[in-house]
């Protein structure tokens, strides 16, 4: 099993979606209200497609979501049809694994950029000297000083995996089938990570700023049932982040927001 490496950097052809009412209406049911993390459901099917041409199926059992890193440019547009594009960026190796960057653009209707992505893959158990393209941004590396300007406690509901699976489009099985998920060397079905970040994001922004940039670490597997601590700092023009489970382990680092 191996990796292409001919497909870092090779778009895809732009892909249509219809952005509904009622598409962000369930999916702001599933993480607890409006998210700026919807983002990511226009190109959800999409980052898929582009990740199984650099990874063979039998890896993709071994991947687990790394990071994500949205710029919001312009606010998506309601009851508008928008598109998506987007490619393998980067393959980089370690002795514990590959991390595949994936990009996503998109467009309105009249060619205009709304956001962009980064999507961090970690293919868990699959070493390769890979060193092609360019990784994701960087996120902090240094822990937020003082006391936090906030700090919230939610519960991760038992039905969320499914409830954000139908609403985001991510039918991963390591979400939705715990006999798959133990094969995979997780614990059992385990809470998307973007699903986390999205009820972090609740605490973050709850002065309801709009951020121009997005972006964690996914540090460690939660499962539903569980709960969700996130501390807030100020930091510059924005907020830095971490979020905790009932263990006290980090689940979202180097939480970082930007706003305009």
């Amino acid at each position: 099993m191996s990796f292409d490496a001919s497909v870092v950097g090779r778009w895809s052809e732009p892909r249509p979606f219809d952005v509904t009412p009622a598409s962000i209406a369930a999916y702001a049911d599933a993480v607890g209200g409006p998210s700026p993390v919807y983002a990511v459901v226009p190109a959800m099917d999409l980052v898929f497609a582009v990740a199984g041409t650099a990874a063979p199926a039998e890896l993709r059992a071994r991947v687990v979501h790394g990071q994500q890193d949205i710029f919001f440019h312009r606010s998506l547009p309601v009851g508008e049809t928008i598109t998506v594009r987007a490619a393998v960026l980067g393959l980089h190796g370690k002795r514990s694994g590959t991390v595949a960057t994936i990009g996503v653009r998109t467009y309105d209707a009249d060619g205009a950029l709304r956001n962009e992505q980064y999507v961090t893959e970690f293919y868990r158990g699959v070493p390769t000297d890979l060193r092609l393209g360019t990784p994701s941004p960087a996120l902090p590396t240094d822990a937020p000083g003082g006391p936090p300007l906030r700090t919230a406690t939610v519960p991760l509901p038992l039905d969320l995996p499914r409830r954000y699976a139908d609403a985001s489009g991510d039918r991963n099985p390591i979400h939705l089938d715990d006999e798959f998920a133990r094969n995979a060397g997780l614990p059992g079905v385990i809470v998307h990570g973007l699903a986390s970040l999205a009820v972090a994001g609740h605490t973050v922004l709850a002065d309801r700023a709009e951020p121009v940039r997005l972006s964690c670490r996914f540090t460690r597997p939660v499962a539903p049932g569980d709960a969700l601590t996130t501390r807030v700092w100020v930091d510059g023009p924005g907020y830095r982040f971490e979020s905790v489970d009932e263990a006290g382990a980090v689940v979202l680092g180097a939480g970082l927001v930007v706003i305009a």
